[in-house]
């Protein structure tokens, strides 16, 4: 923590207006290309957290009957004012984050595209009329929205993630309280203040603070209905603790340690090209990237001499320097980690055909860069293989002509997020898609997944989805409503029926 000296302090947005809280705590954010400090925050206090949840829920009883296409239009403006200050809020997201500029203006358009999509889903909510048992009785369904929900973003896309959350949660009727990583906080702040001026006052807040001081008690407020965390396990795990406390309903999208196989058949052109592109963007820092590849003996060879040789023409560098690929790890705490997992597979037995060292020297010295490294040689009993990096590590495995156990390695993992194959065996790419647990599959090419498509995790990669129109579910209760249409007295009852 810090005091508020020397560096401007960026406000908490609570009940549309800029504050800095009752706090006297703040956290510092820095530039992890150069260590320099960039601004500053409040960590939030109790009163904080109670005052912007409470100005939720007042907002809330107004939000839940705005009609559904006036709710979708400040969405839009909302989305317009985003893409109007792209430049601003881009240059703030390189700066803290670390990523290229042109890289941080592609996550504001994707924030802007989501919450564009569940401007239209506001529209399509729908309820039930069913069959009634009984002539005068009338049997419907309604579809409310549960109330105030907390959205924890994480630091590596924390636009782009929150919008999964914002976005239907908005949609439903529902209001926000957002609480960023103290890694990345302040372009979060910059579309706090944006939101302000759209929508009512107490639609969108944004406090910030620690996750385990400032989160956990924005998920425990009675007010909160719906708890939304992208992050790790242990953060997922603590935010479950904590809904639990008051049967509050969660979506978590967690870690992953995502496979790929690529078969003898496969296209080696396009696989290359797909798992470099997937394992080292946003230098790796991406809970679906690749980490860890079982390729046929026929072409493992070629494979990972081709994608190592692709992989060392990656530019690593500063945010705003011209030609740079990808950017910094986010922190120390991370660089250590993913050097961590390099020298636990060189000690048992992978060898290193590309990076794996510290970049060091001019315009890296200050900074937590680490160049894309390619292992070979690599077995489950390394680390590498069974815990997620979050680096630019990609490691690979010699498979044999079993592709049922090929599934078998791809699955020997607690976590199930994402998953990818490569083969020109039709027959081979449906197995795949029945035998990989994984929330998502891609097979034969690698993208960025669809807005409208559902996305999310299997087995300790998380619960509920983000994306499609069913995350708009995740934020609305089901009300059965049985009424009675007659005026006519039906006379005594002589028993209770129970369901």
């Amino acid at each position: 923590m810090a005091t508020a000296t020397s560096v401007e302090v960026s406000p908490m947005i609570i009940d549309g207006k800029p504050t800095l809280g009752s706090t006297s705590e703040y956290i510092d954010v820095f530039n992890p290309a150069n260590g320099e400090l960039v601004g500053r925050v409040p960590s939030a206090s109790p009163e904080d957290i109670d005052a912007a949840v409470q100005a939720a829920y007042r907002a809330f009883k107004e939000w839940r009957d705005t009609p559904a296409v006036d709710r979708a239009a400040m969405m839009m403006k909302f989305v317009n004012a985003m893409r109007d200050n792209i430049e601003e809020i881009g240059r703030v997201l390189s700066t803290e984050q670390g990523k290229p500029f042109p890289q941080a203006k592609g996550e504001i358009n994707g924030f802007c595209a989501v919450v564009e999509f569940y401007a239209q889903e506001a529209r399509r909510i729908t309820g039930m009329v069913l069959q009634s048992d009984h002539r005068d009785r009338f049997v419907y369904v309604l579809r409310e929205p549960q109330g105030v929900v907390a959205c924890i973003p994480p630091w590596n896309d924390p636009l782009h993630l929150l919008s999964r959350m914002m976005g239907p949660a908005l949609a439903a009727g529902c209001t926000v309280v957002a609480k960023p990583s103290s890694d990345t906080p302040l372009a979060t702040i910059l579309m706090g203040k944006l939101a302000a001026e759209i929508f009512p006052p107490g639609v969108v807040n944004v406090i910030t603070g620690p996750g385990g001081k400032v989160g956990e008690a924005l998920v425990r407020h009675p007010r909160v209905a719906h708890a939304s965390l992208t992050g790790s396990l242990p953060g997922g795990i603590a935010v479950m603790k904590a809904a639990a406390e008051g049967m509050k309903r969660v979506t978590l999208e967690l870690g992953g340690q995502c496979p790929c196989i690529v078969w003898h058949d496969a296209d080696l052109d396009k696989a290359v090209d797909a798992i470099t592109f997937q394992a080292f963007r946003g230098c790796g820092q991406v809970c679906n990237r690749v980490n860890r590849v079982y390729a046929h003996e026929a072409i493992y060879d070629e494979l990972t001499q081709r994608i190592a040789e692709l992989a060392s023409r990656i530019v690593v560098g500063e945010a705003f320097q011209p030609g740079v690929d990808i950017g910094p790890l986010i922190n120390e705490r991370q660089l250590k980690w993913v050097m961590s997992q390099v020298e636990d597979a060189v000690a048992k037995g992978a060898k290193v055909l590309v990076g794996g060292k510290r970049l060091t020297g001019e315009g890296y010295d200050r900074g937590f860069f680490f160049p894309p490294t390619v292992l070979v040689d690599c077995t489950h009993e390394m680390s590498v293989m069974r815990e997620e990096t979050f680096g630019p590590v990609l490691a690979f495995m010699k498979v044999g002509d079993d592709l049922e156990k090929a599934f078998e390695y791809a699955n020997d993992s607690w976590n199930g997020l994402s998953a990818y194959f490569f083969s020109r065996d039709q027959r081979n790419c449906y197995l795949a898609a029945r035998r990989l647990e994984a929330g998502s599959v891609w097979i034969n090419d690698i993208h960025g997944s669809m807005v409208q498509a559902p996305y999310g995790g299997m087995k300790q990669s998380g619960m509920g989805r983000e994306q499609g129109s069913v995350a708009v579910d995740e934020y609305l209760e089901w009300k059965t409503v049985y009424q009675e249409m007659s005026y006519e007295s039906r006379g005594g009852r002589l028993c209770v029926h129970h369901d």
